[in-house]
């Protein structure tokens, strides 16, 4: 082989390692997550997505960032229920006053508290998936089964006392209070399964249940009747399975008998004359409704959805009354947190609610008037409070558009009728009050007073 013969060159390419590392720990992961996910949508898949449960959860962070306002309506402020408050220093001086009431449950139904405790471990596991696996990683079974029989038996014992009014509850009423609107938390919630459990082992379970449904009755934003039961029966229905007691309430909400009536003859006709796609004279506010001729009169049912609109030539807009008191935010913006939890499938029907009353409610003089059609009982404070609370909790929702349709549109139509708003602006006019009615009243006895003058005075001429 001659000198002069080349040899093939031998090149060597180095790649880092630590790139090659990284690719594959990066992979890995994203893997790792997609397989979990695929987990999650193989579940979802399997159930009925109008029957499935919402997991016990905290606050979408979008509603957080949307309502930073009422960031302390989500945290509890006196006594944390279930794992995801369990170790807040800040919630430690209730927990022996929990232990106390357990006690006192278990005692009173003549159980162990052993007993009670090894019940709810038996049905850990399927307690467990209750949760997402992030917000119970640090508790292990039996921490998880005794923070719920703790938790299940206080809540028990001291729903089933209050409704009782019995003083064996030894609770200052400041802390009761306090108590009622933790219980009605999104992120302070307990598996309803949790409460049946303990139920089935009391002496007497029917009683014992009828007291949960009767506090949640009591607990609805629509039962202005303070301390009296509900107008619509909130007897747990046969086969209803709520994920806990926020879950009940507001399904209750949206429970009740349909009391629509139909508008009469000439109504029909006014509406039928009236136009709903001409938004040139679109409502704003109760105080507009008014102008226009539509009267907002209180129904008797707790439905949210029970919204109705018919005339006969005034309009009447037929609404659920509403109670408004220092808990009203709470528990709004914990419904409106439910709804929004992306493993619940809902109509939004709260959400709804609320956007439409905030469509009527402007400024106080609207809170004014619906105090005074007995629709609204304002135990908040000033009117002027009131109108700024309903405005700060609807800001940024997104309602179902579907809900209130056949409403908007019969108010559009009436509104677009130019009969009823001239007869109803002279109305308003003229008859809004009692003096002018009085003013108008005199101005005719007047008239009439002259015209027998004069007729009489010719007479005598003649």
């Amino acid at each position: 082989m001659g000198s002069n013969q080349r040899h093939p060159v031998e090149v060597r390419v180095s790649i880092p390692e630590n790139e090659n590392s990284e690719q594959s720990s990066f992979m890995t992961e994203q893997k790792k997550k997609f397989k979990l996910a695929s987990l999650e949508a193989q579940k979802q898949a399997s159930e009925s997505s109008s029957k499935a449960k919402p997991l016990i959860q905290s606050v979408p962070s979008a509603l957080i960032d949307m309502k930073q306002d009422f960031s302390k309506c989500f945290e509890p402020r006196l006594v944390a229920l279930g794992p995801l408050h369990h170790r807040n220093r800040n919630l430690e001086p209730a927990e022996h006053s929990k232990l106390k009431l357990a006690a006192l449950f278990a005692l009173e139904n003549e159980k162990t508290e052993d007993f009670l405790f090894q019940k709810i471990k038996l049905e850990i596991i399927s307690l467990k998936e209750c949760y997402y696996p992030k917000a119970i990683e640090g508790y292990d079974d039996e921490e998880l089964a005794w923070m719920f029989f703790v938790d299940g038996s206080a809540v028990l014992y001291t729903v089933h006392h209050y409704i009782r009014e019995d003083i064996k509850l030894n609770i200052k009423a400041d802390l009761l209070a306090l108590a009622q609107v933790d219980l009605f938390l999104l992120e302070n919630q307990l598996p309803y399964r949790v409460l049946q459990i303990l139920i089935f082992l009391t002496k007497d379970p029917v009683f014992w249940e009828a007291s949960v449904a009767e506090f949640i009755g009591k607990n609805l934003i629509t039962n202005v009747e303070r301390g009296k039961k509900s107008r619509d029966s909130t007897s747990k229905k046969d086969g209803t399975d709520y994920a806990h007691l926020l879950h009940w309430l507001r399904e209750q909400h949206l429970m009740g008998n349909e009391q629509k009536r139909s508008s009469s003859m000439i109504g029909k006709l006014l509406l039928k004359l009236g136009d709903s796609r001409r938004h040139r004279k679109t409502f704003r506010s109760i105080k507009e409704l008014k102008e226009s001729g539509i009267y907002v009169v209180p129904s008797k049912t707790n439905n949210l959805r029970n919204i109705h609109f018919d005339c006969n030539f005034f309009g009447r807009l037929r609404m659920p009354r509403l109670l408004v008191d220092d808990a009203t935010a709470s528990r709004f913006i914990n419904l409106i947190a439910l709804e929004m939890c992306p493993d619940f499938e809902n109509d939004f029907g709260v959400t709804s609610y609320l956007c439409f009353l905030d469509t009527l409610i402007d400024k106080a003089e609207d809170v004014k008037e619906l105090r005074a059609t007995g629709m609204l009982h304002n135990y908040l404070g000033s009117d002027e409070e009131v109108a700024d609370l309903f405005n700060r909790i609807c800001g940024e929702l997104v309602p179902d558009m579907n809900m209130y349709k056949e409403v908007t549109e019969n108010i559009h139509k009436y509104c677009n009728n130019q009969w009823t708003t001239t007869v109803a602006q002279g109305y308003y006019t003229h008859f809004s009050s009692p003096w002018t009615f009085l003013a108008f009243l005199g101005a005719i006895i007047g008239l009439a007073l002259s015209a027998i003058q004069t007729y009489t005075s010719l007479a005598d001429n003649k």
